[in-house]
């Protein structure tokens, strides 16, 4: 079966500033699939560029067998996104913002409305449906920013940091709607430095380091490329593999140079 996203030899600079280092990875359908490295490795970029937010400076991008270089704007709607950083109007109530992220999907009324029902109670959010978005808390608009993603039932779901301000409720109703689009033969795809959340949710990892991929699977597979035991934690052997990646510390190789 065809992967539903890959990605090779992914470069992105932003001035001087090197983001992506020749970038390869491989999400496979039916997976949760963890994209973990330090500040500034290049996480976001990359789901950046993978939605089109950004332009690559060199690579390819294939969504579900189609060149997004070559068709930038059909393969968009497989994908939900959830970005780090998210900017809901505010202006909206919750019920609104729903419908309007349903619309523009072209979602018919009828399984928006099904839809929203049931996100709005899964998120215990039912009594904020006639909310301005800019009354609700932080946790509240991240699982409004969710639902949004969600409406149009995407293949691909995209998240950046998603578990960020959400309560231990909300986290666990959160991984239960993952773990049954999994089910369903859909696909996550999350970025996160928070390596618990990651080890507990995703069946395979890629650990990215100075803006490239220094190693990806299962975490038996991480723990033999670590040189870990089999009962090392996803903690323990991130530290190891981005600990042996400073080698290839791009900012290192140049003062070395220069001095």
């Amino acid at each position: 079966m065809t992967p539903i996203l890959e990605v090779y030899d992914l470069w992105k600079s932003y001035g001087e500033i090197q983001a992506l280092r020749g970038l390869t990875l491989r999400v496979e359908r039916g997976e949760i699939f963890g994209l973990i490295g330090p500040n500034g490795a290049g996480k976001t970029t990359t789901l950046k560029i993978i939605v089109g937010l950004l332009s690559m400076d060199r690579g390819k991008i294939i969504v579900d067998g189609v060149d997004i270089t070559k068709q930038p704007y059909e393969y968009k709607r497989l994908i939900g996104y959830v970005p780090e950083s998210i900017s809901l109007p505010e202006y909206l109530t919750l019920e609104e913002f729903l419908i309007y992220s349903g619309r523009i999907r072209n979602v018919p009324n009828e399984l928006i409305r099904e839809r929203m029902n049931y996100y709005l109670k899964v998120f215990e959010l039912e009594n904020k449906r006639r909310s301005l978005i800019l009354s609700l808390s932080r946790g509240m608009r991240q699982k409004a920013a969710i639902a949004a993603a969600l409406i149009h039932d995407p293949e691909l779901l995209i998240l950046d940091e998603p578990l960020v301000g959400i309560d231990p409720v909300g986290q666990h109703r959160i991984k239960e709607i993952f773990s049954e689009r999994v089910k369903e033969g859909k696909t996550v795809f999350i970025s996160t430095h928070m390596l618990d959340t990651a080890e507990r949710m995703c069946s395979r990892v890629a650990v990215i380091h100075w803006g490239r991929i220094v190693a990806s699977g299962d975490l038996s597979t991480l723990r033999g490329i670590a040189r870990e035991g089999a009962d090392a934690t996803l903690e323990e052997v991130f530290l190891k593999l981005t600990e042996e990646s400073e080698e290839f510390n791009p900012w290192k190789a140049d003062n070395e140079a220069g001095s």
